[in-house]
């Protein structure tokens, strides 16, 4: 059976990046925060991250959430940091900037689609890099020999035969024009 509601959403999206999901009430230093949903990012992503539902619960409540959170992790010491996602109707402008003091906010609606779910929770979600594509054969670098002027091709070939020589041909390219200008300038002999 799946589970469509917001917040279980967010919950496969953060279980699918590796996401620790937490009991809740989530008790931290002995005090019990009542938030939709907790997780504990793994290692490299050491985020906690609450999940507020904004149709169950108030924008006092879940200020006094993340503000409690924020406070318990200051008296544990703790350097994770503090995400807040929120599901359902999105609060007014002065509610997400109140929050935004404690944790980092995350507005994601109430009928966000996968994609978009995935756009909101980015900063959380491992990066997918696209995958390089292949050559197939063809020698990029003999292509790009090809499309340069004949500077930028000795270039090339001196970065394949001997990538040390490439600074000094390159002052000796700078100097070539006012070295040709020294001679010409010593005037005419007597």
């Amino acid at each position: 059976m799946t589970e469509t509601t917001p917040v279980e959403r967010v919950a496969l999206a953060l279980k699918d990046a590796s996401f620790r999901r937490m009991p809740t009430p989530l008790e931290i230093a002995g005090v019990t925060f009542d938030a939709a949903a907790a997780f504990v990012g793994t290692p490299p992503s050491p985020d906690l991250v609450l999940v507020g539902d904004t149709t169950l619960q108030t924008s006092r409540d879940l200020q006094r959430i993340v503000e409690g959170v924020g406070r318990a992790l200051d008296v544990m010491k703790s350097r994770r940091p503090l995400t807040l996602v929120l599901v359902g109707p999105r609060p007014e402008s002065k509610a997400i900037t109140s929050l935004s003091r404690y944790a980092r906010v995350l507005p994601v609606g109430e009928s966000a689609d996968a994609a978009s779910l995935s756009n909101w929770l980015a900063v959380l979600l491992p990066l997918q890099l696209p995958r390089p594509v292949e050559a197939r054969g063809i020698d990029n670098l003999q292509a790009l020999r090809t499309a340069v002027d004949p500077i930028a091709r000795e270039f090339i070939d001196l970065a394949l035969a001997d990538p040390q020589s490439i600074a000094q041909r390159f002052v000796d390219i700078v100097e070539e024009p006012f070295s040709q200008d020294d001679a010409s300038d010593k005037g005419p002999e007597i």
